[in-house]
């Protein structure tokens, strides 16, 4: 009896989150064509399909309902990438495709970037400081490519964490560029990577 009770508070709770994945999908194609700032979680619920009790029954507020969109989007940045380089065993090639992968998602997500809460940068500081860092398994899986690249290329830290922060804050830069002066996101990843391994790169003693 109690082994049904727990098969069926498994099913419940596997239909509850696919259900809130469905959801987080339609709310992200909505946040990036009308922004977060303006909507009201009316809006949004109609916008999705659901009524306004049903969407508050997953997110109790509009701001719970903004950490829910972006852990979403982070939570899929990290599978893609993960699955892109499963079977790849150079890192520098894995970190390329960082770049690339990286460079094409904001550049899909242009309109949801010019809202001021999404595209303010600090706001994504100030909510890693208060809740749990979403973005921790992507710096996670930087840091490994960069500790893998290390065997071969000496590197003038061993801090492979604090690289990963230095790269991501890097590619960060030309994102907020592009969004400054317009354009397209055209760099080339392969050489926004190599700019950037030249200043961690530990120089190569010049024997007399």
């Amino acid at each position: 009896m109690s082994h049904n009770k727990n098969m069926k508070h498994k099913i419940r709770q596997k239909v509850l989150e696919t259900k809130r994945e469905l959801i987080l999908d339609a709310v992200s194609d909505y946040f990036e064509k009308a922004g977060f700032t303006e909507p009201k979680m009316q809006d949004i619920a109609k916008a999705v399909g659901i009524s306004v009790g049903a969407l508050y029954k997953y997110f109790p507020s509009k701001e719970a309902l903004f950490f829910a969109y972006v852990s979403h989007q982070i939570v899929k940045f990290h599978r893609q990438i993960t699955e892109a380089c499963k079977d790849i065993d150079d890192p520098r090639q894995c970190l390329v495709l960082f770049i690339q992968h990286k460079f094409a998602t904001f550049a899909s997500k242009r309109k949801a970037l010019e809202d001021p809460v999404i595209g303010d940068p600090l706001f994504f500081v100030k909510m890693n400081v208060k809740k749990e860092n979403p973005a921790s398994p992507i710096y996670e899986f930087l840091a490994e490519q960069f500790e893998k690249l290390a065997l071969n290329t000496p590197l003038k830290t061993s801090n492979y964490m604090k690289t990963a922060y230095l790269f991501n804050a890097a590619t960060m830069g030309y994102i907020e560029y592009w969004l400054n002066f317009g354009g397209e996101l055209e760099e080339k990843a392969e050489e926004v990577f190599e700019r950037f391994l030249t200043g961690i790169q530990e120089s190569a003693r010049i024997s007399r």
